[in-house]
This record gives structure tokens, C-alpha cells and sequence, in this order.
């Protein structure tokens, strides 16, 4: 039996500025005596010292794996990112299976030192949990599609036969990509569902296996920026009120209960905050007579009774009203574009956009039939092509993943039918209405784009 432990590297866990950690990681890879393979995987220090075991998975000598567990002394932030295979955790998980298992075969003779069989080097890539297959990502099989997470997420029914999952990479017009013109690009992903977050620090929902939008992306459309763009970010407020009376009841309701929760005795606290209210009583006493002849006069006459209260002494109750926050709201886009093919070739790709949002809109059904499942997902981003730059653009604002709620084609903008020889209409108009699947958070806005300050772009 022979093991070795690897190098240790550095890792960022976490999806927001809340939660994020950073920490170094070893595996230790053992070669048992039946020819299989255990990994174990641990939360050290940068020498790889005071180790904190949080997997362990274990494979056969034909590369099936027999068991993963992860260790109880995981992190929340951990846990999700070893269920996400293109997580930084994932990713050096690899990296430092692949190095403990040189170090195993240099251990057992030098005369294959570092030398893997094919079949070992799939072990090794099934052990440090891949699939074993080194092709690259392009989401055309199933080993390369990206892991939902979570149990729910993982219950997913099979999509119908001829359901779409690859999508071309259009651009419009022939030459955008060439010039030094500022497009908005629409990359079409598969929907994951957020999945549950429990235990820990945090409880809710998490969205981390949507993160990495260019893995997951299945095609793409490019298009110059429109006119007319913009955003509208907004919350839920509400006016809410809140009597002496509605005080008092909630008062004495929560006392007892936060005894509770404290350890102190919920009868004392209870008793504690009635004689408070007491003695509030005896001091205002004219004020409290009055109020209750009111309400016992307004239930007899059946009507309300602030109405009885402000009739006969031209008071009401004082409603300590006030703004409050009721939510988040989620951000609506929609944008307009002309689409006018000048060649055969360009008749091609305006088909294939217009094919691209309207099948890539439509609900999937199941292979049973039995359920509808969520349609695909588009991730929106504006691209800056000037001379200094070329990727986002930061004076613009961003998007989350959005949903297309709405696609409409005028196939006669100029007002006429007109076609060209093969049908192809002269001009299309498309209208698209998007809508972000959650809402913006302020941890959302991250640092600037060179780290320093973090108002050098607008964010979303």
C-alpha cells in the first residue's frame, strides 16, 4: 500500500463578498492493496500542515467510483463548490490528484516513475472527480454539460426527443466582428435551478452553479448596440401603520419569547412588561378612559372605530406610519433591433436569429411528457471593442441571467410585403422582453475594474 500527499494550492470559495475564503488544499492519495484508489482531500495551511479532512472519495481498480463522502467539518461555502465540477475547489482538486498520484508511481519503482497507463491517467481524472474523459467543454455531451446542484435539482426528468441544446454562433452584420463597433452579445445557456442553502451561516437558496455563464453557454447572437437602451433598478416600499394598541400586543406577545430565547424566565418578562403598560395606564388615564368608551360606543354602533373617535373629539389614533421596505424587484430589459440581410449569406443568419430567441423561449417537455420544463436562459452582456479595450463594458450597466418573456417579429417594418428572390423578407423587426431571474443585491457591486476603488464602472 502506497501514498503520498500532494503540494498544496490556493482556493477561493464562496459566490459573494459575504461568504468568500480563501484557503490552501492537499490530497492524499493511497494505492490500497486490492489495486484501488482512496483520495482524501484537506483544508490545510500554505506548508500543508494542520490538515481538516473535507472529501474522501474512494474508485475500484476499473475506475468506478465505490464512495465520495464529504467530511463533516466542511464549510458550507465548500460543500457547494465540491458539487459545482468548474468550481476553483473542483478545478484544484484535480490539480492536486494528479500531483499526489505522480508522487504514488514515483514511490513504487523509478523505473516508471511518473509513466501512467491510459487507464491510469482515466483513474487519476476520475479520482480527482472528473469523468475521465479529457475532451474539451463544448456542452455537447453529457460528461461536459455543467452540474446542477443540490438534491432537488438533481430529480430533473429527461428532455424530449429533439429537444435543442446546441445553438449556432451568429453575428449580425457579416463584419461586426471586425470592426471597432460596440455590440451586446446574448449567449443562450440551459437552466439551472437554484438550490438549497441550509446549515452553517446561511439558510435560503444559492445560485452557484449559474455563476460560470461561459461554460454553460450552448450558442450565442451578436448584434451592434441599439438606440433607446436603458435600466430601471427599483424596490418594494409600502406605507404600513402601527397603533399604541397593535405596540402593546406585540410587545407583550414577543417578551415572553425572547426570555425564551435569552434563558431567562418568560413568565417574569412577561409580568415585567404588563406592569410597564400598567403604569403607562394610570398615568394617561383621562386619555385611556376616553378611548376605550370610544371603542366600546363604536363596536355597539357597528361602526369603525377611529371613524366614532375622529367624529367626537376630532382625534384618531396616532398610526406611527411609516415607509418600509417590503422587497427586492426584479429588472425588466427590452430592446429593439432592424434586421435587413443585404446578401444571401446575411438572409441566413437573420433565419437563425430569429430561429435562435424563439425556439430558445420555448417551454421543453419531458420524455414522459408528464411535466413542462423551464426554457433556456440568456446571459446579456455589452461589449466595449475600442482601442484600449475589449470585453465588458463598464460604462454601461451589467445583467444577471436573464429570461426571454417575450419575443415579437414584424415581418413588414417598412410597411410593404416585399421579399427577395428566395422568399427572404427585405426587413425584419424583432422586440425582445427580458427579465433578470433575481434580483440585484448590494454585495452584487463588486470592486472597480483595476481593484482599487469601486467606482470606476457602473455595475448593474
Amino acid at each position: 500500500m502506497a501514498s503520498a500527499v500532494s503540494t498544496p494550492v490556493q482556493v477561493t470559495t464562496g459566490t459573494s463578498v459575504r461568504n468568500k475564503e480563501t484557503n490552501y488544499y492537499v490530497s492524499e492519495v493511497t494505492q490500497l492493496g486490492d489495486g484501488s484508489l482512496k483520495r482524501e482531500t484537506f483544508r490545510s495551511d500554505a506548508q500543508g500542515n494542520n490538515r481538516v479532512l473535507i472529501q474522501t472519495t474512494t474508485i475500484d481498480k476499473n475506475g468506478n467510483v465505490t464512495d465520495t463522502t464529504t467530511g463533516s467539518s466542511a464549510t458550507t461555502e465548500e460543500k457547494l463548490a465540491l458539487q459545482q465540477p468548474q468550481s476553483q475547489l473542483s478545478q484544484g482538486i484535480k490539480t492536486t490528484t494528479a500531483d499526489a498520484n505522480k508522487k504514488v508511481q514515483a514511490n513504487q519503482t523509478a523505473a516508471n516513475a511518473g509513466q501512467l497507463t491510459a487507464a491510469g491517467i482515466k483513474n487519476q481524472a476520475i479520482l480527482g472527480g472528473g469523468s475521465g474523459n479529457n475532451a474539451p467543454n463544448n456542452n455537447s455531451t453529457t460528461q461536459s454539460k455543467p452540474a446542477a446542484l443540490g438534491s432537488l435539482t438533481n430529480q430533473g426528468s429527461a428532455s424530449a426527443a429533439n429537444t435543442r441544446t446546441q445553438f449556432s454562433t451568429l453575428v449580425y452584420p457579416i463584419g461586426l466582428g471586425k470592426s471597432k463597433q460596440d455590440v451586446i452579445r446574448f449567449d443562450i445557456m440551459e437552466y439551472i435551478p437554484q438550490s438549497f442553502l441550509s446549515g452553517g451561516s446561511q439558510i435560503g437558496f444559492t445560485n452557484a452553479g449559474r455563476q460560470d455563464f461561459r461554460s454553460r453557454s450552448i450558442g450565442s447572437v451578436t448584434l451592434p448596440i441599439p438606440s433607446g437602451i436603458s435600466d430601471q433598478n427599483s424596490a418594494e416600499w409600502g406605507s404600513q401603520s402601527m397603533t399604541a394598541l397593535d405596540i402593546a400586543k406585540a410587545d407583550l406577545a414577543l417578551a415572553p419569547m425572547t426570555a425564551a430565547m435569552e434563558g431567562e424566565n418568560e413568565m417574569k418578562a412577561f409580568a415585567a412588561t404588563g406592569k410597564d403598560y400598567i403604569n403607562f395606564i394610570r398615568n394617561n388615564a383621562r386619555d385611556v378612559a376616553g378611548g376605550t368608551a370610544n371603542a366600546f360606543a363604536a363596536a355597539a354602533a357597528g361602526v369603525e372605530g377611529q371613524q366614532l373617535l375622529a367624529r367626537s373629539t376630532g382625534m384618531v389614533l396616532n398610526p406611527n406610519m411609516e415607509l418600509l421596505f417590503k422587497g427586492p424587484a426584479l429588472r425588466p430589459f427590452s430592446f429593439k433591433f432592424t434586421l435587413s440581410p443585404r446578401d444571401e449569406e446575411e438572409a441566413k443568419i437573420v433565419v437563425g436569429i430569429i430561429r435562435f430567441f424563439k425556439q430558445g423561449m420555448a417551454p421543453i417537455r419531458s420524455k414522459s411528457n408528464l411535466f413542462l420544463k423551464t426554457p433556456h436562459t440568456f446571459q446579456l452582456r455589452y461589449l466595449h471593442r475600442g482601442d484600449d479595450q475589449n470585453g465588458l463594458h463598464f460604462k454601461l450597466n451589467q445583467f444577471k441571467e436573464c429570461a426571454l418573456q417575450s419575443f415579437g417579429v414584424n415581418y413588414t417594418p417598412t410597411g410593404n410585403y416585399a421579399t427577395y428572390q428566395d422568399g427572404t423578407m427585405v426587413s425584419y423587426e424583432i422586440t425582445m422582453g427580458f427579465s433578470e431571474l433575481e434580483p440585484v443585491f448590494n454585495d452584487d457591486y463588486t470592486i472597480g475594474t483595476t481593484g482599487t476603488t469601486p467606482d470606476e464602472q457602473i455595475g448593474f
